[in-house]
């Protein structure tokens, strides 16, 4: 599903990520876990070209792309390959809550607008929004707004779903409610890539977790033996301050 190969990135003369090499598997969510700084951010946004990759391969559902040789077209294939639920929303604050969820539909999709508002109500009732339709991102709280977000990027019924810290911006007691959507979406099984510092979010939904470190995967495996029985010290000691 996805395949990264030898994945660099360099800002200036500042080396972000050093070689990553994952695989993703269809269905499989996969949490990615590690100090702030290390690239994990970097990392999801390079799947998607949203910061374009210094040197390496990227491989989504058969679409394989050179980084360093790759087209408009390449690059929008991969994009469309994805959505992609940010820190900030990132939603249009002109737009109702049901145009925000239409307008990937309308323009990626070019489904007609009584189609559009059809699905867009559908999923949006899945987030549990269905009496948000016609409010703006203002009249919203930070998890119905990052809610809103989760609900666009699935209206583009992607081939892989990236979170990016989707809790980080949030007050804690709205947490939970995003959580749960998150959850719900990994029980349909979609394949998924979760930036997170939510820990025991992500010993319970994921299949494997990986630890990042100065732009290096430094292990990965199944989320029980990672939380249980990691076998790097520095996989140890981020764990155990982080969880108390």
């Amino acid at each position: 599903m996805i395949k990264l190969e030898n994945i660099h990135k360099y800002y200036d003369h500042q080396h972000v990520l050093k070689g990553i090499n994952l695989s993703v598997n269809k269905g499989e969510v996969v949490s990615i876990l590690g100090p702030s700084g290390s690239g994990k951010s970097t990392l999801l946004r390079c799947i998607n070209f949203l910061e374009n990759p210094s040197s390496g391969m990227v491989e989504i559902s058969g679409k394989r792309v050179d980084v360093e040789s790759a087209s408009k077209t390449d690059i929008l294939s991969l994009r469309t390959s994805t959505g992609m639920v940010f820190q900030q929303y990132n939603l249009f604050k002109n737009l109702t809550v049901l145009q925000n969820v239409m307008i990937g539909l309308t323009s990626v999709k070019q489904l007609n607008p009584v189609e559009a508002k059809e699905e867009s109500i559908d999923i949006l009732e899945r987030v549990g929004l269905q009496d948000r339709l016609n409010h703006y991102p203002a009249q919203l709280s930070g998890g119905q707004q990052q809610r809103v977000g989760i609900a666009r990027a699935l209206a583009l019924k992607p081939e892989v779903l990236l979170f990016d810290e989707p809790t980080s911006s949030l007050d804690p007691e709205l947490v939970d409610e995003v959580l749960a959507v998150i959850k719900n979406v990994a029980s349909e099984g979609n394949t998924m890539l979760i930036v997170t510092h939510e820990l025991n979010f992500a010993r319970e939904i994921s299949d494997r977790v990986v630890f990042m470190e100065s732009g290096m995967i430094l292990e990965e495996g199944t989320a029980e033996q990672i939380f249980s029985n990691p076998r790097i010290e520095r996989t140890k000691k981020f764990l155990s301050k982080a969880i108390r």
